[in-house]
């Protein structure tokens, strides 16, 4: 319970409604879904590319959408949209964005509850010290986990999905293992290596055709939904709608069909190599020795203690993580939210290690050579900040800290005769409440501060900047600002292009401008003050307008961060005289009948 209060805590404050590109893309997935449809309305795309080649494949939307022909779908699967649908439908726009802190918040509950159950058939109290240690871990460990569940992203719901289906499968109830996996897959198809830890566990309980079989069925019957979006906007089930990153791989694998449309011409794609193992996969390990530091021994003690004494509990939380370095690891680039699901794997594993060790020093049994050694080990740990720095031990955290604490308490107790006996019932509990006292200590020299861009920060951008864009205009911006194409585009409900963005549609910024002004659409541009270079050509068309200007923290009011706009930003106005937009009109009418 306090491991849950601390982390509300920390996720109602850090909880951020500032959006880069996937958020808005489950966002605007969302509202499609909310209307009734599955994809999104492509009329200002038609303006910018008038001549847009109907049977290429475009990059749109800040690359989160695919554009051709007339269809504009998302390059994301619709498990998360339909959530945060429901939710939106529920609580609207605050229900959306505290939907991803409740499933934080419940990730480390299924957490707790999965390490009990693991090992809770070999001794109760070993269980509850490392289901609690092993919530405590997921906080204070810095494995990244935490950030999807400040911001609108879809990696906690899949994760949460794939643990309470290896809970499922640990409880013998195959139906229901496999229908969570099959759902966990219409969040995030890479779901699917979970299976590997599924099988492991039926491997376990002997090879059996009838549960198979109706784990198989009902993985088919949650992942239905993802099968039909495929269809829906590809015309094939198994041509998903991210496969481009794999098309080197499924244009040999699929079916000519399937393969035709995983192999759509468009610039992004192509990032699962098996090239790319040898310099991502040692990034990635990297990450995860860093999080874990010298906790990464307790974790191969736990891997040891589940081989001899508990095997489920290796059957169930070692296979998915090794599966997912090996498949990350062909990504090209490491990104620690792909090893989300690895960290919350190997955290009970670390947490067993953990109890089992201090139980293992605190058997007044054991030698006294062996305590010894211990409490002094310990205090190396601890003593590390009044150690000159050439002679500290790396990646000493807090976890570490906490850890070395109770394990030198608990070697003590046998030389406590009179309280000895009775505290070393609560030795299971030990590493936990070190943890907790870490964390605590943590809490009191924290200042509790708020994340800069939450919902009162949103309302006030949209009034201000709303009063100066008004509805059915279009914004041209800079990525190098931040994320403000995102965020204008879903909180004012404003068409935004990057100028970076423009070229994969085979157009550019002066080209886009002069036809949206032509159709009527109020264009504006908003820019670091040092870019105004870059519209100089435009005024051989027209004028620019000056709008009005930012700088500082202002800047945040027009959704641009403060930090990649020091020189502050400039709102701009594209006009066209009504002259020269006759001469245009006269210029295209005759080109078009030439044509």
């Amino acid at each position: 319970m306090l491991a849950l209060a601390v982390a509300a805590r920390g996720v109602e404050r850090r909880n951020t409604w500032y959006l880069a590109s996937d958020q808005f893309a489950f966002l605007t997935f969302a509202a499609d879904l909310a209307r009734g449809t599955v994809f999104h309305d492509p009329a200002t795309l038609d303006v910018v590319v008038p001549r847009a080649n109907p049977k290429r494949t475009y990059d749109a939307l800040a690359q989160t959408y695919f554009w051709q022909g007339d269809k504009l779908y998302s390059r994301y699967p619709p498990g998360f949209p339909a959530l945060l649908a429901v939710a939106g439908a529920i609580g609207g726009e605050q229900a959306q964005h505290a939907l991803n802190p409740v499933l934080y918040l419940t990730i480390l509950g299924v957490l707790g509850w999965l390490t009990w159950t693991l090992v809770r058939p070999n001794d109760r109290a070993l269980a509850a010290g490392c289901a609690v240690a092993a919530m405590w871990l997921l906080l204070l460990l810095p494995t990244d986990v935490h950030l999807w569940g400040i911001t609108v992203a879809r990696d906690l719901p899949a994760h949460l999905l794939a643990l309470l289906s290896l809970l499922a499968a640990v409880g013998r109830r195959h139906a229901l293992s496999g229908l969570l996996l099959g759902l966990a897959c219409t969040i995030r198809p890479d779901a699917v290596l979970y299976g590997v830890s599924l099988g492991a566990l039926f491997w376990l309980e002997g090879p059996r055709l009838k549960p198979l079989a109706f784990a198989a069925l009902a993985f088919l019957a949650g992942a239905l939904p993802l099968f039909a979006y495929n269809t829906v906007t590809q015309g094939h089930p198994f041509a998903f709608t991210q496969g481009g990153e794999f098309r080197d791989v499924l244009a040999a694998l699929l079916t000519p069909r399937a393969a035709h449309a995983q192999a759509i011409g468009f610039d992004s794609g192509g990032a699962f190599r098996v090239g790319n193992l040898w310099r991502t996969l040692p990034d990635n390990l990297r990450h995860l020795g860093g999080a874990f530091g010298w906790l990464g021994v307790l974790t191969a003690l736990g891997v040891v203690w589940g081989a001899r004494v508990r095997r489920p509990l290796l059957a169930a939380l070692v296979p998915y993580p090794v599966v997912a370095l090996l498949f990350y690891g062909c990504w090209s680039h490491p990104d620690a939210r792909y090893l989300a699901g690895a960290a919350l794997c190997l955290m009970p594993l670390t947490a067993v290690g953990a109890v089992v060790t201090c139980r293992w020093v605190a058997d007044e049994r054991r030698a006294a050579a062996w305590r010894a050694l211990a409490v002094l080990g310990a205090l190396v740990v601890m003593g590390q900040r009044w150690l000159p720095g050439g002679m500290r031990l790396p990646a000493i955290g807090p976890a570490t800290l906490a850890f070395a604490m109770s394990l030198a308490a608990s070697a003590l107790l046998p030389v406590l005769p009179r309280i000895g006996a009775a505290a070393r019932r609560l030795v299971p509990l030990a590493p936990a409440l070190a943890l907790l006292g870490v964390v605590l200590v943590r809490l009191i020299g924290s200042t509790g501060g708020r994340d800069p861009f939450q919902a009162s920060e949103v309302e006030r951008a949209r009034r201000t900047l709303g009063e100066l864009v008004p509805p059915g205009a279009v914004v041209i911006t800079s990525d190098a600002l931040g994320r403000p194409a995102e965020n204008i585009a879903h909180y004012l409900g404003v068409d935004t292009f990057y100028l970076s963005e423009l070229p994969l549609l085979r157009t550019d910024h002066d080209k886009a401008a002069i036809l949206l002004v032509m159709a009527g659409r109020r264009t504006f541009f908003l820019l670091d003050e040092d870019r105004a270079a870059a519209l100089a050509s435009l005024r051989t068309m027209g004028g620019l307008r000056v709008v009005d200007r930012r700088r500082g923290g202002d800047v945040l009011d027009w959704f641009v961060d403060p930090r990649r706009a020091p020189r502050g930003v400039v709102l701009y106005e594209f006009l066209i005289p009504e002259e020269q937009r006759k001469l245009l009109r006269d210029f295209k009418g005759h080109v078009e009948g030439e044509l």
